[in-house]
């Protein structure tokens, strides 16, 4: 099994190239908004938002969580700018990236800081700008080692656990724009790796290749119960991209309740089932799975990636200061 499970990994690494060996990608990306561009931090009307998101991948074909990659985050619009309707917003992001191992993983928390800056008067087009910074380590344990040697016939090259510190810097770009009653589109582009820092073990000078993700949506209140949101995501690194396209739908129940559905398509990797459902405006659950239709398909029978997530929005009304009025009756 464990000569199964190397063999797979090196062929998984040859088919995906560089963009999925290398970096994250979550099927549910606008459900993990720090990890997809840091001017997403403090884009939305609340108080404070905390969310996490969780992949599974490969776990039904090789029957052990070997690919697991768990973030979760918090961020809040804390200041006003400079002007009345502008906002500065703050975040943070954790994550744990197992690749192959429980001991083969990349962990990083990684901070962050936008502007907010009204186009208009009215604050419905938004134009942000983040900033995004903190620490990676990545590790790789003797059980990466063990498995890998049997492929090398049994031989254990007797490697020690080795680990590899860097700073990661990103920045992005974020447009938001209302465009009519119940109607609003964003685009952003974001830059992660500027610094493009050493990341190789065993003290080599490979360095991690700068991501760039392109990313929109947009959302229309079809009717009182029906709304579309069409999103996309290019993202390049290293010489390798993907494109995704989702297609959501959803249907209010009620005024505390929405099912969302729809579907994506990763182009020439996966077909995308998406499951969701708002409550109250301030509670958002997503699942998705990922059908594969790559050359992995044959080994995978169609298995892929599992993922779910969510995010709870705080709203903290401020109590409104209502000077005392004396009256005086006439007589």
């Amino acid at each position: 099994m464990k000569l199964k499970i190397v063999l797979f990994t090196l062929s998984l690494f040859t088919t995906l190239g560089t963009l999925q060996a290398q970096d994250l990608h979550y099927t549910l990306y606008n459900m993990s908004p720090l990890t997809l561009n840091p001017a997403l931090t403090g884009a939305y009307e609340g108080t404070a938002r905390v969310g996490g998101i969780y992949r599974s991948q490969w776990s039904s074909f090789l029957a052990r969580d070997l690919f697991g990659t768990p973030s979760a985050y918090v961020d809040a619009p804390i200041l006003r700018g400079f002007r009345k309707r502008d906002w500065v917003g703050v975040g943070m992001v954790a994550v744990n990236d197992v690749s192959g191992s429980p001991s083969s993983r990349t962990t990083s928390q990684l901070y962050a800081i936008s502007y907010h800056l009204a186009m208009n008067g009215s604050g419905s087009t938004m134009l942000t700008l983040g900033v995004q910074a903190g620490g990676v380590t990545r590790f790789l344990g003797d059980q990466y080692v063990t498995e890998t040697s049997i492929r090398n016939n049994g031989m254990d090259n007797d490697i020690q656990e080795e680990t590899k510190k860097y700073t990661d810097i990103n920045a992005g770009l974020l447009l938001r724009s209302a465009i009519g009653e119940g109607a609003g589109f964003e685009i952003g582009a974001s830059f992660q790796h500027i610094n493009q820092p050493e990341y190789a073990f065993g003290g080599g000078d490979a360095k991690k290749p700068m991501r760039i993700n392109i990313h929109g949506r947009y959302e229309n209140q079809l009717t009182e119960k029906w709304s579309i949101s069409p999103t996309f995501l290019y993202a390049s690194t290293g010489g390798a991209s993907q494109i995704v396209l989702q297609g959501w739908g959803g249907y209010q129940f009620n005024p505390d309740v929405k099912f969302n559905f729809g579907a994506g398509y990763r182009f020439g990797r996966d077909i995308q089932p998406l499951l969701g459902l708002d409550l109250k405006e301030t509670i958002r659950f997503a699942a998705s799975y990922d059908v594969n239709t790559s050359p992995l398909n044959t080994a995978t029978n169609g298995g892929g990636g599992f993922e779910v997530a969510a995010w709870y929005i705080f709203k903290i009304y401020k109590k409104p200061s209502v000077k005392p009025a004396i009256l005086c009756p006439q007589f």
